[in-house]
């Protein structure tokens, strides 16, 4: 490999520092997760949706790595755009760096790979690497979720802390726009007015950072479609998992992003586009994969009951749905109801008889939510009461603006309560 290749993503080699452009000034929250683990053994893999601010996390916690090291100390590549060969680029920054192999030097060294999922077998060569070197810590990042995780747990089982990075939260949407959100968390009922339209502006393309301060509409359509939905249906799956029929799974994402909490049936949908079921099953297994969507699934008390109910796919974020074209009056209520998922990460809602939006459950009980982007019915909470007695701890009514209490059903403004979850 070339070493200027290496020169063009290292530039602090010459200067000391990250370039200002690569440094926003805002940070979000899991930079603050992340960057105590830094001083451990251990390897960090950060994973995430496309667009949702990795690299720029990685370029921060670079920065806060030199103001401890010395500048070649530091190595940082990118596999987004092409495959190279991990050991190529390692031999060329020892030999043409370092100027030294990992063991002959006492300091420790960090290295920061951006798109690791894009390199062959890349968690046993990560492996191999860490355990001969105990002075190299490995940064790593991805963009994909579930068989990069599996392979990082399965690999390197006690060699590694993993993080999900989200896309933004309403909070750090808001931060990044001026607005100090502890004032608002003080006194919510003040803010309302002002907060709506800024929510509606969130659900619709604030949750990727690059347009936080985009207020053109047609531009953050076409930047989530070229730079996200585009990017992993035809090249990040593909390559992924060797996908023929593309066009399929283009036509499940237009599905979906059209009709997001839609009920998922295989066999339905298989009969409805002349596939095989199993096919089905399989690509929407591509979509979970790639991060354009979340499962959630019907709440029965057991795993295994819960898995054989038909379940709900939900967008990762509400600003895809945003992105399919449909006009925003006939999506938000939909868009409403994915937000909540994006926010509470809620893995069931209820349908047998009656039908609640989201159940949280942990080891003290369980949480129904209802959203209603229009009037007030609780219906469907005082039936989940009625079903679960003691073991509903608290109900929640999410509508587009009112705030008090009926009973025991808290009733929250979508806005607040997103508000509220990250916090």
């Amino acid at each position: 490999m070339e070493i200027d290749l290496l020169e063009r993503f290292n530039t602090w080699w010459h200067t000391g520092k990250v370039r200002e452009e690569m440094l926003p000034g805002y940070k979000r929250r899991i930079f603050y997760d992340v960057q105590k683990y830094l001083k451990l053994r251990q390897a960090m893999l950060i994973y995430g949706l496309r667009r949702v601010g990795k690299s720029t996390l990685l370029y921060q916690l670079i920065d806060e790595t030199l103001r401890a090291t010395r500048p070649e100390m530091v190595l940082y590549f990118s596999f987004d755009e092409r495959q190279y060969d991990l050991n190529d680029v390692l031999d060329t920054y020892q030999k043409m760096v370092l100027h030294s192999t990992f063991d002959s030097i006492p300091d420790m060294i960090y290295i920061f790979l951006d798109e690791v999922q894009k390199i062959d077998d890349w968690e046993s060569k990560i492996k191999v690497i860490y355990d001969l070197y105990p002075n190299v810590k490995f940064v790593l990042s991805g963009s994909a979720s579930i068989a990069l995780r599996k392979a990082a747990k399965e690999s390197l089982a006690g060699r590694i802390f993993d993080f999900v990075m989200d896309p933004l939260s309403f909070a750090e949407f808001l931060e990044m726009r001026g607005i100090e959100t502890d004032k608002i968390r003080e006194n919510p009922r003040m803010w309302g007015r002002k907060m709506l339209p800024l929510f509606t502006r969130y659900l619709e393309y604030g949750t990727f950072p690059e347009l936080v301060n985009i207020d053109d509409s047609e531009i953050a359509s076409r930047y989530i479609n070229d730079n996200v939905l585009e990017k992993i249906i035809y090249k990040d799956l593909p390559e992924s998992f060797g996908i023929g029929d593309v066009a399929l799974l283009k036509s499940l994402t237009d599905m979906i992003t059209k009709n997001p909490g839609m009920l998922v049936d295989y066999a339905s949908i298989a009969k409805d586009l002349g596939k095989d079921q199993r096919t089905i099953a399989n690509y929407f297994e591509y979509l979970e994969f790639g991060m354009i969507i979340r499962l959630v699934f019907n709440f029965r008390g057991s795993a295994v009951a819960s898995r054989r109910k038909l379940k709900k796919v939900y967008l990762q974020t509400p600003n895809m749905a945003f992105a399919s074209g449909e006009h925003t009056d006939v999506l938000l209520p939909k868009m409403y109801e994915n937000a909540v998922s994006s926010a509470t990460k809620a893995k069931f809602f209820y349908r047998n008889s009656f039908e609640v939006d989201f159940i949280l459950s942990d080891r003290d009980g369980i949480t129904g939510i209802e959203v209603k982007s229009t009037g007030i019915d609780a219906h469907q909470l005082i039936k989940l009461k009625k079903k679960y007695g003691k073991k509903v701890k608290k109900l929640v009514l999410l509508t587009e603006s009112t705030k008090e209490k009926h009973g025991e059903i808290e009733i929250i403004p979508l806005w607040e309560y997103c508000l509220l979850q990250d916090h």
